[in-house]
């Protein structure tokens, strides 16, 4: 008899003692449900490392790396929160896949700036910015610091006075436009007083004298890929150069089932990846020999994400505002409507300012209006002593 029952006085039912412990038995043992679910945030983190690794380290140089580099990375994190919520409901020990797999995106997969956090100056100007519920207006640039200002304009479509609107919270110093054939009349009252320069599709905008270096017209896709000026900085001039370079698009649009079994699609691809990247080798080559010295700023639409090898070989040694002043995304593209994506949310970061060691970047911004199909991007600057 068992100590239960001897203790009552009656005999325990060998029926209920084996039913308990069936059913604590049935408890405890896993279902296919819950061994699903399981298997699902494993494999949802799999994919996630895999991702990372097609990004950071095969990049342009297999036909998937190229895919993963242009597509919408936050989709990952979508599918992690989606798995993450069937977990909390079926299997809560498997959160912690989904936990470890949100944090890997958002600092391995996505390209979003958090480093400066880890600076003082900048961790407390993103809290006050924060959490100021004050709108005041922009402050004006601190004695010897300048503003610069990039965006491609798509030929002022499909709203301009929108690009204005986010020039004039700035406000800049330095402007320059991509895809400006013309000069929009808006454009012209806004810039009435400044010296501008307008060759082809580049337009410059400057508070002080502009003088041209070079055009370079060279370019493997036979196109006019940048425009180089002297800035007459009061202080010390340097050279600005404004470039627009070939998109990816064309080849990723040749990727479907049939061409990538085929082995034409990738091949496609990768022909035109290799032109990209002699249109950047040649254009990095021009400047150089354009700017003669002079302390330089590289703005315009790259039309490649940094993460990209294309994009390292021929600017990587050039340092970005957004990797040292800006805090988040800071995506670029696109600003249009797409069948699967929502036009008010680019997921892409092709624009970029970049410059050489003279400079040092105090603060980097987006856009917020889409009066292009690019959002504006735009920094503050201090030109460093140098010999």
């Amino acid at each position: 008899m068992h100590e239960s029952a001897a203790r009552t006085g009656r005999p325990t039912s060998p029926g209920a003692l084996g039913g308990r412990v069936s059913r604590q038995s049935h408890r405890a043992s896993p279902t296919w449900g819950t061994r699903i679910v399981a298997l699902l945030a494993m494999a949802n983190l799999a994919m996630v490392m895999f991702t990372s690794w097609l990004v950071w380290s095969v990049s342009e140089r297999w036909w998937l790396g190229s895919v993963a580099t242009y597509a919408p990375r936050e989709l990952l994190l979508v599918s992690t929160g989606l798995l993450a919520l069937v977990s909390l409901l079926w299997h809560r020990p498997s959160l912690l896949f989904h936990l470890f797999a949100g944090l890997w995106v958002i600092l391995g997969v996505v390209d979003w700036s958090l480093a400066p956090l880890m600076e003082p100056e900048h961790a407390s100007r993103f809290i006050e910015e924060t959490f100021d519920d004050d709108n005041d207006p922009a402050p004006e640039p601190m004695t010897g610091r300048l503003r610069i200002a990039s965006c491609n304009v798509q030929d002022y479509q499909p709203a301009f006075g929108d690009v204005l609107r986010d020039l004039e919270e700035l406000p800049p110093d330095v402007v320059a436009f991509q895809e400006s054939r013309s000069i929009n009349p808006l454009c012209e009252d806004y810039f009435a007083d400044w010296h501008k320069v307008q060759v082809e599709y580049f337009f410059v905008a400057s508070k002080w004298p502009l003088e041209v270096l070079g055009h370079c017209d060279d370019s493997p896709f036979e196109r006019s890929s940048g425009l180089v000026v002297k800035v007459a900085h009061p202080e010390h001039p340097f050279a600005l150069a404004n470039i627009h370079l070939m998109t990816a698009r064309p080849g990723l649009r040749e990727l479907t089932p049939g061409s990538i079994l085929r082995g034409d699609g990738p091949a496609e691809l990768a022909a035109l990846t290799l032109m990209r990247s002699e249109e950047m080798q040649q254009l990095r080559h021009f400047i150089e020999n354009a700017r003669n010295g002079l302390p330089l700023i590289v703005v315009g639409d790259f039309n490649t994400p940094a993460s990209s090898h294309v994009f390292q070989e021929a600017w990587g040694d050039l340092t970005g505002g957004f990797e040292t002043a800006a805090i988040g995304p800071s995506h670029t593209a696109p600003c249009r409507p797409i069948s699967f994506w929502p036009g008010t949310w680019p997921w892409s970061r092709i624009d970029h300012i970049r410059v050489t060691p003279e400079w040092k970047f105090h603060q980097f911004v987006t856009g917020d209006r889409n009066g292009s199909d690019h959002r504006l991007v735009a920094c503050e600057l201090e030109l460093l002593p140098f010999d």
